[in-house]
């Protein structure tokens, strides 16, 4: 049963599922080198159809779960509900929800109909499985998740005129415990303080995670309070009016008035505890029906690292897993698990994010690309790359890695990373600068997983999210010392646990690391520059070292290429 997802939204890409197994999958980004490309993914669908050996033609399925359309059984008396209580408060908020609704119709259409139109043109009609949007999220990432059973919870901007779902999930049944409208979606409410704060709605939440660290959230508390909250029903709802709008557009005199009267990082710490105590309250009410405790997240919302933290301690939560591509552009992975086990009852349980093209390369194949820079050298090396590796790290020296297959997903998890030394505070200035990122952004820790516990708080190796770096820990003192430059001024990190199994060379590297230097962790930040994808050819990662991103490269774990014009690296001092 080969089962084809598909996305051409806010990150386009494809997936490509076998008998419940994930074959590939990738994002048009990482090929057309535009970040977020909201396109058509004719690459993506090229690449997972070659690396499963097969044609569309011999595609059984084909997932979509951008956009199932509007199901009046699910939709339809929600919002007549909810919009006559909105209305009744406040007369003024029509408009509002009017322009909420038609402008979520005009961008469905389009989109949908452009995946209409390849569906019709291949011929596939009878094999399109539509998956609501939120399905796709939360039944993909349980799929997915470890856990036999499992409160799921949905949460982003929108999607099939919802923008959140708590359902209760076992493989035989989905049980949906409660829905929000996308009048009422707190992914709107933190991309609206994305841009109040001169940000990029809907790519650069991240930032307000970030700053929020370095603010106090009481003093503008009181203003996110009147955009958005939770009810003693546990509804949440939206306050449409001169504060909140459910859109990244219109913003009112008063309500720019208001923020200027605060720091910018007051603001952020604000909106971070606001959505933070919003649901992990959700999550406290809806965890008695789940005996296991186990929790399932998925969707944009819960990129927030932090927010994740405060579900995974909220009373009667017992693990968290957190899908690693939640966003949009998981969508292909998450909607074609669901057809196919629909079809199959196979699932993937906790797979491995590394589904992207390979790194393997010939030694001749790459001196042919190698030869278009003149000043680049490379080595082959079969024996004791590792040390290679730790030598570099020692003398200062920046490593990118291109390795394996590339990462599906938001996340450098080793194949296409940048890795440096932890001890070096002054490494969120310089390096980020190398990058063109922003200072205050922190840079997160991966750790050998015997090393774990002795460095996150609470860390158990039955936690799957802190392998893929979706899941903040408070650090442990010692290992605070030893590596502050991984180590948020909130006392937090962000860290990604390497097993033996999953990583041997990685694995090595970081017991090696630890050995020589005493530091449990390394740097681990994502190969590629700010407002860039993750580097997708050798090319991009050439072009990389050649620019002075990093200081040595290393490829498929056998060649080391330096460029000889730049030298020995920079003292940090010196970036």
């Amino acid at each position: 049963m080969l089962v084809l997802g598909i996305t051409n939204n806010d990150l386009a890409g494809a997936c490509l599922v076998e008998d419940g197994a994930i074959v590939a999958a990738a994002s048009e980004e990482r090929f057309t080198r535009i970040k977020d490309h909201k396109t058509w993914p004719t690459r993506s669908i090229d690449f997972v159809l070659n690396e499963g050996g097969t044609s569309l033609d011999a595609v059984d399925a084909l997932a979509y779960g951008w956009n199932a359309g509007f199901d009046a059984d699910r939709h339809l008396l929600l919002y007549v509900d909810r919009i006559a209580e909105e209305v009744r408060k406040n007369p003024n908020s029509f408009p509002h929800l009017r322009k909420r609704i038609s402008d979520e119709i005009a961008n469905d259409k389009q989109k949908r109909g452009e995946f209409d139109d390849f569906v019709e043109s291949n011929g596939l009609r009878s094999k399109v499985a539509y998956v609501d949007h939120h399905e796709a999220h939360g039944i993909g990432a349980f799929l997915c998740s470890p856990f036999d059973e499992a409160l799921v919870v949905t949460c982003d901007g929108r999607g099939d005129f919802q923008s959140l779902t708590v359902s209760y999930c076992t493989e035989q049944k989905t049980e949906v415990l409660q829905r929000e409208t996308s009048i009422d979606s707190l992914g709107y409410f933190y991309g609206r303080i994305t841009k109040l704060l001169g940000y990029r709605p809907n790519r650069h939440e991240g930032k307000i995670t970030g700053l929020a660290a370095n603010g106090n959230p009481t003093k503008a508390l009181p203003l996110m309070q009147k955009m958005i909250h939770i009810d003693d029903s546990n509804r949440i709802r939206g306050l449409c009016g001169d504060f909140f709008q459910p859109s990244y557009n219109g913003y009112t005199d008063e309500l720019t008035a208001e923020v200027a009267k605060h720091d910018p990082a007051d603001i952020a710490a604000a909106a971070q505890e606001h959505i933070e105590s919003i649901l992990s309250t959700l999550v406290a009410r809806h965890i008695a029906a789940v005996p296991t405790g186990n929790v399932c997240l998925s969707g944009g919302v819960f990129a927030n690292v932090k927010l994740n933290q405060r579900i995974f301690e909220a009373a009667g939560v017992h693990n968290v897993y957190v899908m690693p591509p939640m966003g949009d552009g998981g969508l292909p992975l998450q909607a074609a698990v669901v057809v196919s086990h629909r079809r199959t009852a196979m699932r993937p349980k906790a797979p491995s994010m590394a589904l992207g093209p390979d790194s393997t390369i010939s030694t001749e194949q790459l001196d042919g690309i190698i030869c278009e820079y003149p000043t680049l050298s490379v080595r082959r090396i079969d024996h004791g790359m590792e040390k290679i590796v730790v030598d570099a790290l020692t003398d200062g020296q920046v490593v990118g890695t291109f390795r394996g297959r590339m990462e599906f997903g938001p996340r450098a998890l080793g194949n296409r990373s940048v890795l440096y030394r932890t001890d070096d505070v002054a490494i969120n200035d310089w390096l980020n600068a190398r990058l063109n990122r922003t200072e205050f952004m922190p840079f997160a820790p991966i750790t050998a997983e015997e090393l774990a516990a002795d460095c996150y708080v609470g860390w158990s190796s039955e936690h799957v999210s802190a392998r893929f770096m979706t899941i903040t820990y408070e650090c442990r003192e010692q290992f605070s010392k030893a590596c502050p430059a991984v180590v948020h001024v909130d006392g937090t990190a962000r860290p990604q646990i390497v097993r033996k199994q999953d990583d041997p060379f990685l694995h090595r590297v970081l017991l090696s690391w630890h050995e020589r230097t005493g530091q449990a962790a390394l740097v681990n930040t994502s190969f590629n520059k700010h407002e860039e994808p993750i580097v997708g050819s050798h090319r991009d990662a050439l072009e990389a070292l050649r620019s002075g991103a990093i200081d040595v490269l290393v490829v498929d774990d056998t060649f080391v290429i330096r460029d000889e014009a730049r030298g020995a690296a920079d003292a940090p001092d010196q970036q």
